[in-house]
């Protein structure tokens, strides 16, 4: 799927009051600029950066469409969304890869003290440590995030900077791990997307595959001490 240029408005989202159970669908408002694929283009497409990927956060391929319910764990509430492409058919004209969005329709909690978003490797495992030398992935994140309680006003900022990385090959379990991931901290997020190309060079040429994303907030639930925390 092409990608185009987020629209400029962000629809305000009511903080819902953190429960470690499903959130029903009216705590959250309408959808966030990065999250819904647009029908029309919103201008000219940004430049090109470095390893293929864009100057601004993307419209989504995959979003979480429905509520992500908080799972309890021993220390931490959490939400996880994750996708993966259907084939290697993904990213604009000039830029940009497979890009998974987690926000309002998905009921992102605007609470949560940190995120991690991590891209990795989609396609047929790969089979050898040549093979896996030969895989790449690239990525860079963003958050759009709340400088008001009810999140009508903000900006996005980009969390860590792009990068990319090859294949690293485990002789133990002969296998091949081809990831990126990106964490931020002490920010309100309204939406979290992450743009990710995985690529392998195939008889000398670089062809894309498959990618996945993942998404995940997370905040402590009070029964666990943190380092710093008074005790």
């Amino acid at each position: 799927m092409g990608h185009r240029l987020l629209v400029a408005g962000l629809a305000s989202v009511l903080a819902a009051a953190v429960v470690p159970v499903a959130a029903g669908p009216g705590n959250h408002v309408g959808l966030a600029p990065g999250e819904r694929p647009q029908a029309t283009a919103a201008g000219p497409r940004p430049t090109l950066v470095t390893f293929g990927l864009c100057t601004a956060p993307q419209n989504a391929d995959d979003f979480a469409s429905t509520p992500v319910p908080q799972v309890q764990t021993r220390c931490e509430y959490t939400q996880t969304f994750s996708a993966r492409s259907v084939d290697p058919s993904y990213g604009g004209a000039t830029c940009g890869g497979y890009t998974v969005a987690f926000g309002p329709m998905g009921d992102l909690k605007t609470n949560m003290k940190s995120v991690s978003l991590t891209a990795e490797w989609g396609d047929t495992p790969i089979a050898s440590a040549a093979a896996c030398a030969r895989a790449r992935i690239a990525a860079v994140a963003w958050g759009y995030r709340c400088d008001n309680d009810a999140c009508s006003e903000g900006g996005w900022d980009k969390i860590e900077i792009q990068r990319q990385t090859s294949g690293t090959w485990s002789s133990t379990s002969q296998s091949c791990t081809v990831r990126l991931s990106f964490g931020g901290a002490d920010s309100r997020y309204n939406t979290l997307n992450l743009d990710v190309i995985a690529t392998q060079v195939v008889n000398g040429s670089t062809v894309r595959k498959r990618a996945r994303g993942t998404i995940e907030a997370r905040r402590g639930n009070g029964q666990c001490f943190s380092a710093s925390a008074p005790r």
